[in-house]
């Protein structure tokens, strides 16, 4: 879903790496949808005036790798991805209730 056609996203720009099958990158994309809702620094993604649509996307990677490998992911595995980037759990950045109900909604869109 990138905003120009032909742009490659980092997921796909690396030739040296295993292409992903279009299953795993429509996964990343729903994720980022999630992300792209929760938005816990209010970056407004894929707006107009607001960062790029897949501004979340080097945390959604590793949270769909969860999803796809053990078929669920944990509140506690969601803040250990985003401390990795961020230095912060996101639970931390969002309302409990939201972030519940987030870590829900990934869990949904699990393939197993």
């Amino acid at each position: 879903m990138s905003a120009f056609p032909g742009f490659r996203r980092p997921r796909d720009a690396n030739p040296g790496a295993p292409r992903r099958s279009q299953a795993w990158r429509d996964l990343v994309d729903r994720v980022l949808n999630e992300l792209n809702a929760l938005d816990p620094y209010g970056l407004e993604p894929g707006t107009e005036d607001g960062a790029p649509w897949d501004e979340y996307e080097l945390e959604a990677v590793p949270m769909v790798s969860r999803l796809v490998g053990s078929g669920a992911i944990t509140a506690a595995e969601v803040d250990a991805v985003w401390t990795t980037w961020f230095g912060e759990p996101l639970s931390s950045r969002t309302d409990p209730v939201r972030f519940e109900a987030f870590v829900v909604r990934l869990n949904a869109l699990s393939p197993a």
